[in-house]
């Protein structure tokens, strides 16, 4: 009776085995060199047993030549190999003129929806080939890298190698957490012009963990017609040249008021940055951002530590004449506990192409703690608590705070033009 279970149990354990194998093997992305993997990553979704993640193999450099859309629901993608764009720029092009996505190299549409890399720190990379259009100030045609908008989602361990411009946009989504994530675009030659680290309008977001080196945004919450809430942004580094943690741009489009609120962002160390904490909506902009908080803020060689404009406008789009006697409200804004040195001998970055600058600033010196650009009763109970930053000359911080005051009873500090006391 005991041979017989056992014999029992031996078949029914091939069994298993023999569909675990053949779930494997159908969901496994078929690779061949020098062609194109994006039909094989389709036909490995379309054949994988429901519930079985799309694996692309350890040890593989796919080739992603052209642009991948899934919009399933209950899908899992794991990026135990690498994968690579086209390295031909016309070919990038020519295939994102061609998209109907939006302009994304991957999108993902759909619920629950799980994308991971590896925890080995030589996979799970998406090669973009991105210095080559940085080199020749290309902004023709880019793609935006990874679109990801999914109600209830994971993103973990995926690492990014030159990207060509934006690289995770997580537009509409609700109820994702984004961990452990990598996104390198140290140029070697000219300035990584739009490479935003996470462009995000959603609600119930947590992005962790992750180290950033980019030209632009490191983290910028948007609006769209819901609005953007309950975003916290936390345990980050962020370097090179990058543009720090921003709301905004807010209100480019009066007729769609500005809804944002609730937002964290927390525990971030930010080295040789044109910003640290940054705020931007537009003159003539409408709405509100409201209950945003950043602390923990942890500083070196950064330009603008703590920064606030209701007058933006985008140097490259700027659009109609707008009524500038409008502005999106800014409610409840608290700044604690910011430690570091500013960058007071070589402040800007590499991204300034015009004269002047488009992030000139009039009456900076390199000194500025804080600068505070409100439009008339548009920023309302301000606190700034902690703020230990100083200049690397050693002179005392200032402070440009030389529009209408803010309307605070805590603010912290004197609104006006000066020392930072």
């Amino acid at each position: 009776m005991a041979g017989l279970t056992l014999s029992r149990l031996s078949v029914l354990a091939l069994a298993l085995l023999t569909q675990f194998s053949l779930a494997s093997a159908q969901c496994a992305v078929a690779h061949v060199d020098g062609q194109d993997d994006t039909p094989n990553v389709l036909s490995a979704v379309k054949s994988c047993p429901a519930g079985q993640p799309i694996v692309f193999s350890a040890n593989t450099s796919y080739n992603i030549f052209t642009p991948l859309t899934l919009t399933q629901s209950n899908l899992a993608v794991s990026i135990l190999g690498n994968l690579s764009l086209p390295t031909n720029v016309t070919a990038v092009q020519a295939a994102v003129n061609a998209t109907t996505n939006g302009g994304y190299w991957f999108f993902f549409n759909g619920t629950n929806v799980t994308l991971t890399g590896s925890s080995d720190a030589t996979s799970g990379w998406i090669n973009s080939y991105g210095q080559q259009w940085w080199d020749a100030s290309n902004t023709i045609a880019r793609p935006h890298l990874i679109g990801f908008s999914v109600k209830t989602g994971f993103i973990s361990n995926i690492k990014l190698f030159k990207p060509i411009a934006w690289c995770f946009s997580l537009s509409g989504s609700y109820n994702v957490h984004v961990t452990n994530t990598l996104i390198d675009a140290r140029s070697t030659g000219s300035f990584p012009f739009n490479t935003d680290g996470f462009d995000v309008t959603g609600s119930n977001i947590l992005i962790e963990d992750s180290v950033i080196y980019n030209g632009d945004d490191a983290l910028a919450v948007g609006q769209n017609s819901a609005g953007s809430t309950n975003i916290t942004f936390r345990r980050a580094f962020i370097g090179y040249q990058s543009h720090g943690c921003s709301i905004g741009s807010l209100g480019k489009t009066p007729s769609s008021p500005a809804n944002v609120s609730d937002i964290l962002v927390e525990d971030v160390f930010l080295e040789n940055t044109l910003y640290a904490a940054r705020f931007k909506s537009w003159v003539g902009g409408t709405g509100l951002a409201k209950n945003v908080t950043y602390r923990n803020i942890g500083i070196h060689n950064v330009t603008f530590p703590i920064y606030v404009t209701q007058s933006y406008v985008d140097q490259n789009s700027p659009g109609a004449p707008r009524v500038n006697n409008a502005s999106v409200v800014m409610q409840d804004f608290t700044y604690d506990n910011f430690y570091g040195d500013i960058n007071t001998y070589n402040p800007g970055d590499g991204s300034c192409i015009s004269d002047p600058c488009w992030y000139y600033e009039p009456g900076a010196d390199g000194t500025q703690a804080v600068v505070m650009r409100c439009n008339a009763n548009a920023c309302q109970n301000f606190t700034l608590s902690n703020i230990n930053l100083h200049t690397q000359s050693g002179v005392p911080a200032t402070v440009i705070c030389n529009n209408p005051p803010i309307n605070s009873t805590v603010l912290g500090f004197q609104c006006q033009n000066g020392t930072f006391y």
